[in-house]
């Protein structure tokens, strides 16, 4: 009886391993809703759809001109204390995703050759839960990830390292403005992983591994 708990102890810590370090697989994230300058967009659903953990998923978009080279009425895109105001927004891109708990990275990046240009890439996530309808012109409410800026000669990243997300609804925000002769495009990718595990968890096992060790001899000579 004792022998059999402990094998579906067992059972169950292998099943959360493997849980825990499943490969992530490459998948599409897909654009919810969108502003552009002059005047265009799409509307932003009620709800996100959910995503899988872990999961990669890769997003893309791209501007021909006129779209996305002007400025938005009433946007005034905030890249957090290391960049403060960035100013008017060419396009504001929403992708809409919900997950259970997990560690999230992203990178985007642009590469400007005079053709094709997005000036002012930048990257933010925030809860949707507290900022109904996406699209935040301004500030979003509540807390809010924000994207490093490094460029390499023609190229711009924007990488939000990696932070802990809970349960819920979330907003990856990419904005611009498309800026060479023939208009703009971005690319990027967000990583969704599990949760690390806490550093207590190990030193729990390592005691109930020890418990059991101590039952079993017990139990076999009674």
């Amino acid at each position: 009886m004792v022998t059999a708990k402990i094998l579906a102890i067992g059972a169950l810590g292998a099943s959360a391993l493997l849980t825990f370090c499943g490969a992530a697989e490459a998948a599409s994230l897909t654009l919810t809703c969108q502003l552009l300058s002059p005047g265009g967009g799409t509307s932003c659903p009620a709800s996100a759809p959910v995503y899988t953990v872990p999961g990669q998923y890769n997003y893309v978009d791209s501007f021909s001109n006129p779209s996305a080279s002007g400025k938005i009425a009433g946007s005034d895109i905030y890249g957090g204390p290391s960049y403060g105001d960035l100013g008017p927004a060419g396009f504001i891109d929403d992708y809409f995703f919900a997950i259970s708990p997990a560690s999230a990275d992203t990178v985007s990046a642009t590469i400007s050759n005079g053709t094709f240009a997005v000036s002012n890439l930048f990257a933010r996530l925030y809860s949707l839960s507290v900022n109904p309808g996406g699209l935040v012109l301004t500030q979003p409410a509540g807390t809010v990830f924000y994207g490093a800026v490094t460029g390499s000669g023609p190229a711009t990243l924007v990488q939000i390292n990696p932070v802990t997300l809970s349960a819920g609804s979330y907003v990856l925000e990419i904005s611009g403005t498309s800026s060479g002769s023939a208009g703009g495009s971005y690319t990027g990718t967000l990583n969704l992983s599990p949760v690390p595990l806490p550093p207590s968890l190990p030193l729990l096992l390592g005691g109930l591994l020890g418990l059991a060790g101590l039952i079993l001899p017990r139990a076999r000579t009674a």
